[in-house]
């Protein structure tokens, strides 16, 4: 869910109460239509990381101040933050940039590790689970691992 910030004052107190979250701020105004086209994905993306980011919306026309602080000049301006440093800015109503910084800075779920023949535990001596379970060399192959469960 989207927060809209209300006053300077209120954009660090959201900012100093998301911890490690990404931040992205987004910086629109009521008359501009990129900002309503692409409204309905920041929205939609700030549900489905809302674990993970803060998604504040501020509107330039009522929040001027906060506008010069980040020298927005057009619209709408999304601005990505972690740890209260600013790691990228983008202009533009693009929906596929906007989800692939949100991918980017947000960090995805690690890839599953798919094994081709899996060990089932019941197929082993406790010696040889324990071996098994020993974690080998980034450099070992997989004739070396084969050997270490044989």
């Amino acid at each position: 869910m989207t927060y809209s910030v209300q006053s300077k004052e209120d954009m660090e107190k959201q900012i100093n109460e998301a911890g490690d979250k990404l931040i992205v701020i987004d910086f629109y105004a009521s008359w501009c239509g990129p900002c309503k086209i692409i409204s309905p994905k920041l929205e939609e993306l700030s549900v489905q990381y809302s674990d993970k980011a803060l998604v504040l919306k501020v509107n330039v026309d009522d929040c001027e101040e906060i506008a010069l602080e980040y020298n927005v000049t057009s619209m709408p301006t999304f601005v990505f933050m972690k740890n209260r440093q600013i790691i990228d800015i983008f202009v533009g109503g693009n929906p596929e940039k906007l989800v692939k910084n949100m991918e980017k800075y947000v960090g995805g779920e690690p890839l599953p590790i798919y094994v081709d023949n899996p060990i089932e535990s019941d197929d082993l001596e406790e010696e040889q689970l324990e071996t098994a379970m020993e974690p080998a060399p980034i450099e070992a192959t997989v004739e070396d691992q084969q050997q270490v469960i044989n």
